[in-house]
């Protein structure tokens, strides 16, 4: 049996006027997983525990089937697990966004989706103003970079109040900034980046050309460094990874999944959907289970873009289901597709309500279903109050 799992990130929706009352997921054009529904199940997960924000790291934790109450430490190691950065017991990871500020207010939280060649140039020069014997910072990809505290776990900076970026867009900074006691020590860092990077080349070439200057860091899902059992110790099979953003792919080196670099997988509307559908094809020759999450929905949902979400939608379902579907059909498979977590249109930010899901492929019965939707999937009595649950149930022979 192979097993694939496809995570189209932040796709469910809210009905908007706009489109009649439907979601996104209901007025896209993607008959795959439309056939899939008929062909199998469809039901709701909730993905985010009570008492965690819904975020991506705790949401996918709960979609592989690792409960976030047991094994969640925060956002920032898992993203550097992936690049290669190792924590010490006393040592803390903050994810590091390079953000447009403007006025006062936060106004873009991926500074314009900057490239990786600037990104890269802009965080080497925090690094060189900012960086200590103790504080090293990490690029990433575009504007999703990395800040490790060493040797500070007696300062309780993870238990301070983080906000993440994208759920303040518009808002002011100042009421935001991280709380609690030593909150100064991250605070600090954050302001004296604003004076570094305002009147950098970079920016002002990115102001000449009417796109949002990197002009502040801001510091969120500071962590320690987890501990986990890995996928095939839970559930007993090898498996794959497959995704453009460093949490993903943390998440999967952690717990032993292979993580499949795909060229072209940037994260964004224009990521290599075909590749990614190809690379999932190559994993399961050498392995039983591959997780496919494309993040290219869940930046539709922030950046308030509805033309693009229905439109990432129909080239997961085009590019991603439906080339592995015809690949395998036929074949000893299954397959689950889930989002991990809303980030409705009319949010911009994620929230946790339950997400729908579908599963089909061998050994699944068809029931009555007629398309993919979150309304069609509220007509199911089919809920797993975890994503552990679902993953169960998603292997059970």
């Amino acid at each position: 049996m192979k097993y694939v799992m496809i995570v189209p990130d932040g796709a469910a929706d809210y009905p908007l006027e706009t489109l009649g009352g439907k979601t996104p997921l209901e007025v896209a054009d993607i008959p795959y997983m439309d056939l899939l529904a008929k062909e199998g199940l469809l039901g709701r997960v909730k993905t985010v525990p009570r008492g965690f924000i819904p975020s991506s790291d705790v949401a996918n934790l709960s979609l592989l089937g690792y409960d976030p109450n047991r094994y969640y430490s925060g956002r920032g190691p898992l993203e550097a697990a992936n690049l290669g950065i190792t924590l010490g017991k006393d040592d803390l990871a903050f994810r590091c966004n390079l953000i447009t500020e403007g006025e006062g207010k936060l106004f873009d939280y991926s500074a314009g989706h900057i490239s990786n060649k600037e990104a890269k140039l802009l965080i080497a020069e925090i690094n060189k103003k900012l960086g200590t014997d103790k504080i090293e910072f990490f690029f990433g990809t575009s504007y999703r970079s990395l800040m490790v505290v060493r040797g500070v776990q007696d300062l309780n900076l993870d238990k301070l109040t983080y906000h993440a970026p994208h759920d303040i867009i518009g808002k002011n900074i100042a009421k935001y900034l991280p709380r609690g006691k030593n909150s100064e020590l991250i605070v600090d860092l954050i302001k004296r980046s604003k004076d570094i990077l305002q009147n950098h080349e970079i920016n002002k070439v990115r102001i000449d050309l009417g796109e949002s200057p990197a002009n502040m860091i801001w510091l969120w899902g500071c962590g320690g460094a987890p501990t986990m059992p890995t996928f095939k110790e839970l559930f007993g099979i090898s498996g794959a990874v497959i995704s453009a953003v460093d949490l993903i792919k943390g998440i999967g080196k952690i717990i032993g999944l292979r993580v499949v670099d795909v060229e072209g997988a940037n994260g964004y509307y224009d990521t290599n959907y075909l590749g990614k559908a190809r690379a999932a094809l190559s994993a399961l020759a050498a392995h039983d289970f591959v997780f496919v999450h494309i993040e290219a929905t869940d930046e539709a949902g922030h950046n308030q873009d509805l033309r693009m979400k229905i439109a990432c939608l129909e080239r997961i379902d085009k590019m991603v289901v439906g080339t592995i579907y015809e690949e395998l059909k036929g074949q000893d498979f299954r397959i689950l597709i889930s989002p991990d977590h809303p980030t409705p249109l009319a949010k911009r930010t994620h929230t946790d309500e339950p997400v729908p899901f579908l599963v089909s492929g061998s050994g699944i019965e068809a029931d009555s279903f007629s398309f993919y939707s979150e309304v069609e999937a509220q007509n199911s009595s089919l809920y797993f109050d975890s994503g552990e649950s679902l993953m169960k149930f998603f292997l059970k022979k």
